[in-house]
């Protein structure tokens, strides 16, 4: 989990949470009458899809198993490795380090303490942040401090692409700064970087596709294709990442194992 966010859905459709969290449990005990459910929780199993994840360990093995149903279909969702071609169906949960969930949580209330409070700030000067942002609203708002430190102005000219492997989500990062640089050119493919052209340490053929790049992989590239100095954060405040975009330096955020 990271900051806060409001989620906008047009056309939404209802879906019922408990219904699909006892479908799951139901399906786990059938399935495994010899195991112990280890839990039950909503997850974003297949993003963006969401479902109802229950963890079930076989009491002779040790071995565990996770039963996916979507919240919105009811429908079972068979639990499946990443492929070459297919990402699988994986839970964010797996992602987060259960030591930093605590950390991550407290993260997560103050940035939605400090959402609400540039929503009451808005609100007391006449601001509908409903509408879209103009100079008018912007100067409405320059005089209160917090506002002005958790905004930039500026939009960096960078489009979102996704990554063609499971294990392409690093180059999928690259790729898309490649773009706003402009270099190399040609701008690469996600199979070209990936492969490293001679850059890396480490034999990404060998086997092919077992593993993605690594945040240092990621430096050494900047170093040597964009003749950047790139850096690794281990935290990152709000008013680092503002200072970043206005100075038009662009960063991707990082969890365990992805980018």
């Amino acid at each position: 989990m990271g900051h806060s966010v409001q989620l906008v859905e047009l056309d939404s459709k209802p879906f019922d949470a408990a219904e699909a969290m006892k479908k799951s449990i139901e399906i786990a005990k059938n399935e495994y009458p010899n195991g112990k459910i280890e839990s039950t929780q909503l997850v974003v199993y297949d993003y963006p899809a969401i479902g109802a994840m229950t963890v079930v360990k076989d009491k002779t093995t040790g071995d565990e198993y996770r039963i996916f149903v979507d919240v919105y279909t009811l429908e079972v969702i068979p639990d499946k490795p990443a492929t070459e071609t297919e990402p699988g169906v994986w839970s964010m949960y797996d992602q987060i380090l259960k030591s930093g969930k605590e950390n991550n949580l407290k993260e997560w209330q103050k940035s939605d303490e400090l959402a609400k409070s540039i929503e009451q700030a808005a609100t007391n000067k006449g601001v509908n942040i409903n509408a879209a942002v103009t100079e008018e609203n912007i100067k409405k708002l320059s005089s209160d401090a917090i506002v002005l430190g958790s905004f930039t102005g500026k939009i960096l000219d960078i489009n979102g692409i996704g990554q063609e492997r499971s294990v392409f989500c690093g180059p999928a990062c690259i790729r898309m700064v490649c773009k706003y640089y402009n270099k190399p050119t040609p701008i690469p493919t996600q199979e070209t970087i990936y492969m490293g052209d001679g850059l890396w340490s480490w034999n990404p053929d060998s086997p092919p596709y077992s593993s993605g790049l690594s945040p240092d992989d990621i430096v050494k590239w900047a170093t040597y294709r964009w003749g950047k100095t790139g850096t690794i954060a281990t935290s990152f405040s709000n008013s680092v990442a503002i200072s970043e975009i206005e100075n038009s330096r662009p960063f991707s955020s990082i969890i365990p194992n992805h980018f």
